[in-house]
């Protein structure tokens, strides 16, 4: 099966272009704090998801401050308009998927990968097939009516995605390929999380992918969750990324190295105390769940080049991605 490239980095690159004439490079002008020391206000995308939690424990406790960073949410709720915001000058730290990323550097966004936000929690690597839904709240169910019970089913089933030729597609068509599964006679579905739900209850498709607090919901109504498509395709390393424009990481190098520092501050706070992780992220979203409803997550301290390598491989083996690309020159040296 052949995936085009994301819908949303093709309005990005157009917004982009209109943007472009007026793009600033420079961080926010420098204030000073108490102690007389500059302190640089960097406008970062607002983002709900707990992908992100590690970024706000590190601002609570304040890494970001002894980096001489204020952080400034912007609230910007889609990715296009973010990686448009981004070239404008009006952002400089939006929140994307990796997978996300790589496909607006290959329709020509000048974006840099600057630092982590999610992972792969190690313990996935090691855990029984049915624990490691405990380290990823995402997943694939299937109706009772459509007969699968395992993940060889979904080769010519009906699969309900939130987004079409993104990610959860990409993924789920990666892994099914990595098992010798034909995915040519996969019918993809776009519904959103609650229609796929619905559908799935209703015997209406055969499968879906769906993320907490709907996987909760399946769960609730016995229904049989067959693949855990990130652990399995991304198997370590970052999942998700604060990135930036190519102008502004240049111009602010030592901006970029402050945040990165604060960022493995953040992730080792974040990794060593889950359960205020948890906490924290139904607080501050206002989530109807309890700590005991999310799973392990993990916010990798750095990304490595060879995990975002490997991905990038996969995509290009199964026809989402065209061609080969070298994806160092699109990490921002780690710190």
């Amino acid at each position: 099966m052949k995936l085009k490239p994301f819908a949303v980095t093709g309005l990005a690159a157009a917004a982009a272009l209109t943007l472009a004439a007026c793009s600033a490079t420079t961080a926010t002008e420098p204030s000073a704090d108490a102690g007389g020391q500059k302190v640089t206000t960097l406008r970062v995308q607002v983002q709900n998801a707990i992908s992100a939690e590690s970024l706000y424990l590190g601002i609570k406790q304040g890494y970001f401050a002894d980096e001489h960073l204020k952080i400034d949410f912007v609230d910007i709720p889609d990715t296009a308009a973010a990686f448009a915001a981004l070239q404008s000058g009006s952002l400089d730290l939006a929140f994307s998927p990796i997978i996300g990323a790589l496909q607006a550097v290959r329709n020509d966004l000048p974006l840099t990968i600057v630092s982590a936000a999610d992972g792969i929690n190690p313990a996935a690597a090691t855990a029984a097939p049915e624990d490691v839904r405990n380290y990823t709240s995402a997943g694939v169910y299937v109706s009772k009516a459509s007969g699968i019970t395992d993940m060889s089913g979904l080769a010519g089933a009906s699969i309900s995605v939130p987004i079409l030729k993104s990610s959860p597609d990409a993924t789920i068509t990666s892994v099914l390929d990595e098992h010798g599964y034909a995915t040519k006679n996969i019918k993809w579905l776009n519904l959103d999380f609650v229609s796929a739900l619905a559908s799935l209850k209703d015997n209406q498709i055969d499968a879906a992918f769906l993320v907490s607090p709907f996987t909760l919901e399946a769960d609730k109504a016995g229904l049989t969750r067959v693949m855990n498509p990130s652990p399995d395709f991304f198997t370590s390393g970052a999942v998700s990324s604060w990135v930036a424009s190519d102008s502004f990481v240049k111009a602010n190098k030592d901006s970029i190295t402050a945040f990165q520092r604060a960022m493995v501050r953040s992730a080792k706070f974040a990794n060593a105390n889950i359960e205020l992780a948890k906490e924290s992220v139904i607080k501050r979203t206002g989530l109807k769940l309890t700590p005991a409803d999310l799973p392990n997550s993990y916010w990798p301290e750095t990304i490595k080049t060879e995990d975002v390598q490997r991905m990038n491989d996969k995509l290009v083996k199964i026809g989402f991605f065209d061609s080969k690309l070298d994806v160092a020159q699109y990490i921002a040296p780690q710190k």
